[in-house]
């Protein structure tokens, strides 16, 4: 049996007349009866009764027909959802967003738009820092991801800038460093210092050491946390000062306060970055949809 002998009998069934279906379908009439005789044969029973006025369907035609438009109706959906799908206009995105980003505008206004845009991509974010992020999508088992500190050498990757984030000072609220603020980053050289973590971002705990030698601190580092959030919580339970991204104005406690501070001058982008390789049609319209959002194209 093949889908053919199936259109052929619910075109038969649904004009009542070999010849009348025979013309909508544009085959000839003996070739069509040949197929539907096929298809009895296959099934072993008659689907139809014939007379003079024209064919009814058998009671297991009846049942059988039920059956043959299910199945056509079903392949008929799964043409227009891989159709979709290979538009980019339907499918699955597995995105990652490092924490400290996961409440920026810059990021979430962009996906918010897409998703009003293209309901039926599936837009799945999951937190990760950054460094986790490039192994999952090197992996494919992330699409792309907002992060920062890419090696932008490595062509294994492909990126877009979304935002730049600059340091600032995190102090707890109501302390000494909020009422007055050191003039100076180098004044904070006794102060107790809250800091990230190096295994977990290499390239951003050093980008945060040389931001404070260029200003002449050296950090006195007696805690450490495993993320933005963790640092920004020991800041509001007292336990010291830290430099964090700007960005974590969107999310941070209540008991922080940010402070911009003149000596804390660099910048760094955080990017979308996806696998250069990547094939997926609803990526590529995500990351053309970012590319207009940040203004690149």
């Amino acid at each position: 049996m093949e889908l053919r002998h199936l259109r052929y009998f619910v075109a038969v069934a649904e004009h009542r007349s070999v010849a009348e279906a025979a013309r909508h379908l544009h085959i000839v009439q003996p070739a069509l009866s040949r197929q539907i005789r096929d298809l009895e044969q296959t099934l072993g029973v008659d689907l139809f009764r014939r007379s003079s006025k024209g064919v009814e369907l058998t009671l297991a035609g009846q049942h059988f027909i039920r059956d043959a438009q299910a199945i056509l109706s079903d392949l008929q959906t799964a043409r227009e959802r891989i159709t979709r799908i290979a538009n980019g206009q339907s499918g699955a995105l597995r995105i990652g967003i490092a924490p400290n980003y996961s409440w920026h505008p810059s990021a979430l206004q962009p996906l918010r738009e897409f998703k009003r845009e293209h309901p039926d991509i599936t837009l799945m974010l999951e937190p990760a820092l950054s460094a986790r992020q490039q192994v999952k999508i090197a992996e494919g088992t992330q699409d792309g991801g907002f992060l920062a500190w890419r090696d932008p050498k490595d062509p294994a990757f492909s990126g877009l800038a979304m935002f730049d984030c600059r340091l600032v000072l995190a102090v707890p609220r109501g302390s000494e460093l909020h009422l007055s603020p050191p003039t100076h980053l180098a004044d904070l050289q006794y102060q107790q210092c809250v800091w990230f973590s190096r295994d977990q971002a290499p390239s951003y705990y050093d980008f945060l050491i040389h931001s404070c030698h260029v200003a002449g601190l050296s950090p006195q580092l007696v805690h450490l946390g495993a993320d933005i959030s963790t640092v920004l919580g020991l800041v509001a339970a007292g336990m010291g000062y830290s430099i964090v991204p700007d960005s974590s104005q969107f999310n941070c406690p209540n008991d922080v306060v940010l402070l911009p501070h003149p000596d804390l001058t660099g910048l760094y982008p955080v990017e979308f970055v996806w696998r250069s390789d990547s094939d997926d049609p609803a990526l590529m319209r995500l990351v053309e949809h970012f590319k207009i959002a940040a203004g690149a194209i």
